[in-house]
């Protein structure tokens, strides 16, 4: 069959360049007959007019080859409009056959719909434009394949499906599920979702757990489906250091006050006993005793700062720590 087909066309093709040099020999006859020209004038446009013949018959055979090239690279649509060139510059039947060829080689391949009118159309117009075609009955043959072939092609697409559905599971029921944004409802999904064909964004939300995101695509009259998996969400804890040198601090400032306090008395013992009866030896020990009791209430003080200072030292984060599970 192919090779039946390959066969018209190579014939089709010769019988066009035989038209488009026989317009140019007409182009050239006239310039050889050496009609007599009225004026000078007519003589130049004459020669003008067939020049633009020669030009046109030789465009139009450039436009023809190329056809036939892609037509044999099954460039289908590239053939048509090379053909189609053609036609326009230099008319001829069987250009609208091998035209109609093209368009029947895309519906085949296509299967549109408009493929198929064209087909039939410039079949149509071959029987028409050419004188006694010896290939009618085959070609009428064609027309009728074709209509048959186009009438099942408007039936499909009228039953067509324009919709597809998506099929969504989840293992953990409760997930807020949206799709393009809009809500879809809750875990477990019931039923199949009617959407458009194209590309949808999936979303499943649920506490304690990273939210799911899927780009689903959706294809008329399919059924897609999709597995919703949730991934528990970890949590994290900061962790602290041991406030260790605070609570030394501390200490040692307590005893340092408490020390400064025992000391302080014991001076003011010893002062009390060096007024009466005014013993010089003894005053000057008390005073002795309640410098050491200064010292003691400073160091005192002095801990207690430092203990104040390691307290917010040692007290800030040093480390997180994971926490497994979802957070209640």
């Amino acid at each position: 069959m192919a090779w039946a087909l390959g066969r018209r066309l190579s014939r089709d093709c010769l019988l066009s360049i035989l038209a488009v040099l026989a317009l140019t020999g007409v182009a050239h006859a006239q310039d050889d007959a050496g009609v007599p020209a009225v004026d000078a004038g007519a003589t130049a446009t004459d020669d003008t007019v067939a020049h633009q013949d020669v030009d046109t018959a030789a465009h139009a055979r450039e436009e023809f080859m190329a056809g036939i090239a892609h037509f044999q690279a099954e460039r289908y649509s590239d053939a048509i409009h090379s053909f189609q060139v053609a036609a326009s510059l230099v008319p001829s039947a069987d250009i609208w056959y091998n035209i109609a060829r093209a368009y029947q080689e895309l519906a085949r391949s296509r299967g549109e719909i408009t493929d198929y009118e064209q087909a039939i159309e410039h079949y149509r117009r071959y029987l028409t434009a050419r004188v006694d075609p010896p290939d009618r009955a085959t070609v009428e043959e064609q027309i009728a394949n074709l209509e048959e072939r186009l009438e099942a092609a408007r039936l499909a697409a009228q039953v067509a499906p324009t919709t597809g559905t998506l099929r969504l599971r989840s293992e953990l029921d409760g997930a807020v599920v949206t799709i393009d944004g809009h809500d879809s409802g809750h875990t477990p999904i019931e039923g199949d979702i009617t959407l458009d064909p194209g590309s949808h964004r999936v979303r499943a939300d649920l506490d304690g757990y990273v939210p799911f995101l899927a780009d689903v695509t959706i294809t008329a009259g399919t059924t897609t489906s999709a597995r919703i998996e949730l991934v528990p969400a970890h949590r994290y804890q900061a962790t602290h250091g041991d406030r260790i040198f605070t609570w030394v601090a501390w200490g040692l400032g307590v005893a340092a006050l408490g020390a400064a306090i025992g000391i302080g008395i014991y001076a003011a013992d010893q002062q009390s006993h060096a007024l009466n009866p005014y013993d010089a030896v003894a005053l000057e020990n008390a005073r002795g005793i309640a410098g050491w009791s200064d010292a003691a209430l400073g160091a005192a003080i002095g801990f207690g700062v430092l203990g104040l200072i390691l307290w917010f030292v040692e007290g800030n984060a040093v480390g997180t720590e994971t926490l497994e599970g979802p957070a209640n």
